[in-house]
């Protein structure tokens, strides 16, 4: 890899982990009152509550985690009352995640939080496609 290339990259990735990192901060005051982390928080977006409740193996793959560390951070959503787990109407050998009411107003919250200070909150829906585009078209392993 060339130094212009190896420049160019970093600066992406910095740029990239800038907003993730200032997006975070920004979520703050709905982690701290919903005793959430930004790991567990995550979990909770990835739980469309107008979609079928995901599988813990779709939970784990939508937050890059092992299911291990979902069933973990499940424990923990359990126990603060904002998700169930529950066998799946389709295959009684799985478990599905479903937000509780409780659940839901957290993940509301979260995403409207995100939506209105997270550094992207203000640029314009043309642009916001565009980074989607590209963040999208990063290959999701090395090779």
């Amino acid at each position: 890899m060339g130094d212009e290339r190896r420049q160019k990259l970093s600066e992406a990735l910095f740029a990239a982990y800038d907003v993730v990192a200032r997006t975070n901060e920004a979520l703050e005051p709905a982690l701290a009152e919903f005793g959430l982390t930004a790991v567990t928080a995550h979990l909770l977006w990835v739980i469309d509550p107008d979609a079928p409740a995901p599988s813990m193996r779709t939970a784990a793959e939508r937050t890059h985690c092992t299911p291990q560390n979902v069933t973990f951070m499940c424990h923990q959503l359990e126990a603060k009352g904002l998700v169930t787990r529950k066998p799946s109407p389709t295959d009684l050998r799985q478990r599905v995640i479903e937000l509780t009411p409780e659940g839901r107003a957290a993940r509301d919250a979260i995403v409207e939080l995100a939506s209105t200070s997270s550094p992207l909150a203000n640029i314009d829906e043309s642009d916001l496609a565009r980074i989607t585009e590209l963040l999208g078209s990063a290959p999701s392993r090395l090779a």
